[in-house]
Parts: structure tokens; C-alpha cells; sequence
């Protein structure tokens, strides 16, 4: 698998830190990252992401659901939750945005790994 450029928005700091890093020793580049929606807009519009890992929840009054819908009508760039949202409501409007994977806090290397994988095989069966 070629290495990706990999886009993280969590709000967490040591979750973040942590995210960037289980990235880098997966052998994929981390080519920006934010804390919030409106962050992530700016930095994405600049990014050459092939990948967005995002939180549900973020800072600010916009969630990752909505940087979701966003990221579905401007960028098309495949995307991943993750997060340790356990609200049924909350996690149903996050699917329906259609992310690629959901993998749950508190971070599992091996799942991220997988879903980055994965991710990338759905984007050479699809393109």
C-alpha cells in the first residue's frame, strides 16, 4: 500500500498527538490537522489529503457530522470517524454521512491500521 497524506481533526490534544504519531508508524504522512470545523475547512482547502480521520465531536459549535456533510458536497475525500461518541442519535447521523470506517476511542492501533487498509482498497476498487 503506497503511503497516504492523512488529514486529523481531533480536538484532544494528546489524543491528537497520539493520532499523528500511530500514523507515522503506520508508514502514511500526517499533512495537516485541526481542532475544530472551521479549522478544518481552511486547513483542507490547502491539504493534498488523501485520507480525513475525524472526531465527532469538536471544539466550536459545528461537529465533525457537519464537517462530515461538508467534506460529502466540496471535497470528496474519503473520510474516518473516530471517536468515543456512545450516543445512538449521535452516531446514526454520523453513518448516514457515509464514512468509510468508524473506528471507537480509546485508539487501537491495529483497528486504525485496518482502516486506513481498508480504505485504501476501497478507493482503488472504486476509482
Amino acid at each position: 500500500m503506497p503511503k497516504l497524506n492523512i488529514y486529523i481533526v481531533e480536538d484532544e490534544p494528546l489524543i491528537s498527538r497520539i493520532l499523528k504519531q500511530t500514523v507515522m508508524r503506520l508508514g502514511h504522512s500526517v499533512c495537516g490537522s485541526a481542532t475544530s470545523y472551521h479549522d478544518a475547512i481552511d486547513g483542507l482547502r490547502q491539504a493534498d489529503a488523501d485520507l480525513i480521520i475525524t472526531d465527532i465531536m469538536l471544539e466550536g459549535d459545528k461537529t465533525g457530522v457537519d464537517l462530515a456533510h461538508y467534506i460529502n458536497a466540496h471535497l470528496k475525500i474519503p473520510f474516518i470517524f473516530q471517536s468515543s461518541v456512545i450516543d445512538e442519535v449521535i452516531i446514526d447521523a454520523a453513518l448516514k454521512t457515509g464514512p468509510l470506517m468508524f473506528v471507537p476511542k480509546p485508539l487501537d492501533r491495529y483497528a486504525l491500521s485496518d482502516a486506513i487498509s481498508a480504505t485504501y482498497a476501497k478507493a482503488v476498487v472504486y476509482s
